[in-house]
C-alpha cells in the first residue's frame, strides 16, 4: 500500500505477487486471490494488458478454489472490460471464461449477459460465424431465466448477422425455429423481423430500407443498429410495397392480411 500511495507502482504490483504467492501457500486461495487482483489493476494502469490478464485470471482461480464462483466471473468481466478496446481479442476470451463459470454454478442470467458481451465484440472484429453461435447460446441462457423480451432482440441480432452475410436460407429457418418461443410470434420485432425478411427476398430494397429504419431497429445494442444500417439487398430493385410479391409467411400483404399471420404465428408457436 505504501508502494501504490507512493506512485511506484511497478514495487507495488512485485510486492502484491509475493503477497499473494505467500497467501497461495499457506493455503489461503481468497486472500491470494484479492492480491493478484491488485496487481492485474496495477498492471492495467501501466498499460501492461498482457500481464495484466495474467493476474486477473489467477485471481479468478483462487476465488473458484475458495468457493466464490460469483466472485471469480466477476474478476474476469473486469479483466475483458480492461482489454475490450486494446484487445477485443482477448475480451472475448475472458468474457466466454466468465460464462462457463456462471453456467456451472447454474445461474443462467450472468451467463446469458457474459456471452452477450462476448458476441457483440466478435460482431465488431467480423467474426460473423461466431458471434451467431454465442448468440444461440445467450437464447438458451435467457430461456432458462424466463426473460422473452431479450431473447426478441437476440433474435433481432442472429437474422441480421445471416442477413449481412447474404444467408437468407439460415435466417429463414432461424425466424421460424423463433416461432416456438414463449411470446415471441405475436411480438412486434417478429412483424419486423417478417418485413425484413419479406423485402429481402422480394429483392425490394425501398421496402426493406424502410424496416431498418424503425426505432425497433435504431435502439439495439450499437453492433446491431450498425448491421441494420448498413444492410445491403440483392439485386437493390426499389419497387412500390403495394407490388411485393406476396409473404413468404402469410398469403396477402393488407391489414386482414397482416392480423391473419399475427393469428397464425400464435398458433404455431402454441403448436
Amino acid at each position: 500500500t505504501a508502494f501504490r500511495n507512493a506512485k511506484a507502482f511497478e514495487q507495488a504490483k512485485e510486492t502484491y505477487v509475493k503477497m499473494g504467492d505467500l497467501q497461495k501457500a499457506m493455503n489461503s486461495p481468497f486472500h491470494a486471490a484479492k492480491a493478484y487482483e491488485q496487481a492485474g489493476l496495477l498492471c492495467k494502469e501501466n498499460k501492461e494488458y498482457d500481464e495484466a490478464v495474467h493476474w486477473m485470471e489467477l485471481a479468478a482461480l483462487m476465488f473458484q478454489e475458495h468457493g466464490t464462483p460469483d466472485t471469480a466471473a466477476l474478476c474476469l468481466d473486469k479483466a475483458a472490460k480492461m482489454v475490450e478496446q486494446e484487445k477485443p481479442e482477448k475480451a472475448i476470451h475472458l468474457y466466454t471464461k466468465a460464462c462457463d463459470v456462471a453456467e456451472i454454478e447454474g445461474r443462467p442470467r450472468q451467463s446469458a449477459e457474459y456471452i452477450g458481451k462476448a458476441a457483440r465484440l466478435q460482431v465488431k472484429c467480423f467474426k460473423y460465424d461466431d458471434a451467431i453461435k454465442s448468440l444461440n447460446q445467450e437464447i438458451k441462457y435467457w430461456l432458462e431465466a424466463e426473460n422473452y423480451v431479450y431473447i426478441r432482440k437476440v433474435a433481432m441480432g442472429v437474422i441480421l448477422l445471416h442477413l449481412t452475410g447474404e444467408d437468407y436460407v439460415a435466417a429463414d429457418l432461424f425466424f421460424r425455429n423463433c416461432l416456438n418461443y414463449p411470446e415471441f410470434g405475436t411480438s412486434e420485432e417478429a412483424g419486423a423481423l417478417e418485413d425484413l425478411l419479406r423485402a429481402y427476398d422480394d429483392c425490394d430494397e425501398e421496402a426493406g430500407h424502410a424496416v431498418v429504419v424503425k426505432p425497433l431497429f435504431k435502439f439495439l445494442d450499437n453492433a446491431f443498429a450498425r448491421l441494420a444500417r448498413d444492410l445491403k439487398f440483392p439485386g437493390g430493385i426499389s419497387t412500390s410495397r403495394s407490388a411485393a410479391t406476396t409473404s413468404t409467411y402469410s398469403q396477402g400483404g393488407d391489414e386482414d392480411g397482416r392480423e391473419e399471420n399475427a393469428k397464425g404465428r400464435g398458433s404455431r408457436r402454441g403448436g
